[in-house]
């Protein structure tokens, strides 16, 4: 059973959803066209995305710092869709069918004594590693937050006419003035987070010994930092969440033969410290049996900075592709088989 205070707290995310959806934003808003809130009680910046302009199921995602980039990055619509979930992570508030929406989200609105007909509102979290689920009780916060704030955004696009040139790169911001205690929203150009990375350092004797081995003309991919969305029956939180097992794939680019791939439970590991230290460690230990390869193809930024000081002092080439031809092929068959 939900306590009062919660249950207090998710039907006024419902009533402001409601109230967004009465104004339709969809058919004003494309997916790029982000909103910038500015939360003082988060001190957060969250980006508003609406998605359903296209005809496409209508669905808010609100978007926490850094996660705007792996929006940017599937918006680019390189990456294949099996690897989706590996760079969607926000949460939404969903205006879907009542098939479309999480049987746990239909569980929360019976007990919200709500009812829809039609388009049923939900809201789902999207992280990393894990399956689509209804959002916790402090993401209903964030949201009831992040709401509020783009509903207002939006009203002043609608009521009043402000005009954004969101394809030329300004956006509109709206932030809390203390000094004034008031709101206000300013037209300004869009700007993003840094993203940061981690290396994996080596020294120079690393350098004297890897550059001793002979280089070959082979071309390798390597992946180790994504998931695969299989769910196994095991692997469940104690929130009842599933979360996808780590694939840890080489490859041969050239011929298109499968080297090793291994699917890795994330609590076999103390930390993911651990576990990226040694997946560097078993490309490193390839090397020392076959030679140095021309050049190594990585999916994204991320798997590429880990691996850069090790690759630079091996005079190996890095080649960041959304789609790695070998290993993509490996979860297609995977897809066809139906695992």
């Amino acid at each position: 059973m939900m306590e009062l205070k919660d249950k207090e707290l998710w039907l006024e995310l419902y009533e402001v959803a409601e109230k967004i959806q009465e104004l339709e934003p969809w058919k004003y808003l494309r997916e790029m066209d982000l909103l910038v809130y500015l939360s003082e009680p988060l001190n957060e910046v969250l980006y508003c995305s609406v998605m359903g302009h296209e005809g496409m199921y209508k669905s808010i995602a609100i978007y926490q710092e850094e996660q705007i980039h792996g929006f940017l990055e599937l918006e680019k619509g390189q990456y294949p869709n099996q690897q989706l979930i590996n760079y969607q992570e926000c949460i939404t508030c969903n205006f879907l069918s009542r098939q479309e929406t999480l049987p746990k989200n239909r569980e929360i609105i019976k007990e919200l004594g709500l009812s829809f007909r039609g388009i049923w509102i939900s809201f789902e979290n999207f992280e990393k590693g894990y399956e689509p689920s209804p959002i916790n009780i402090n993401q209903v916060k964030i949201m009831i937050e992040a709401l509020k704030n783009f509903y207002m955004m939006f009203r002043l696009i609608i009521k009043e006419g402000a005009k954004i040139d969101f394809e030329n790169g300004k956006t509109l911001e709206r932030r809390y003035d203390k000094k004034k205690k008031l709101f206000f929203n300013y037209l300004v150009p869009l700007i993003l987070p840094e993203k940061h990375f981690n290396t994996i350092e080596t020294g120079l004797e690393f350098e004297e010994n890897i550059m001793k081995l002979p280089q070959t003309e082979m071309e390798l991919e390597y992946e180790f930092l994504n998931y695969v969305p299989i769910r196994i029956k095991n692997n469940k939180e104690q929130d009842g969440r599933y979360y996808y097992p780590i694939a840890r794939f080489l490859a041969e680019r050239k011929s298109g033969f499968a080297i090793s791939h291994k699917l890795i439970d994330k609590n076999d590991y103390k930390s993911k410290n651990d576990y990226i230290l040694e997946s560097a460690g078993f490309l490193v230990d390839y090397f020392y049996k076959v030679g140095r390869p021309r050049s190594i193809y990585v999916r994204d930024e991320e798997t590429k900075m880990y691996l850069k000081d090790i690759l630079d002092k091996a005079k190996i080439k890095i080649v960041v592709s959304p789609k790695l031809k070998v290993i993509d092929e490996f979860y297609r068959y995977l897809e066809r088989m139906g695992i």
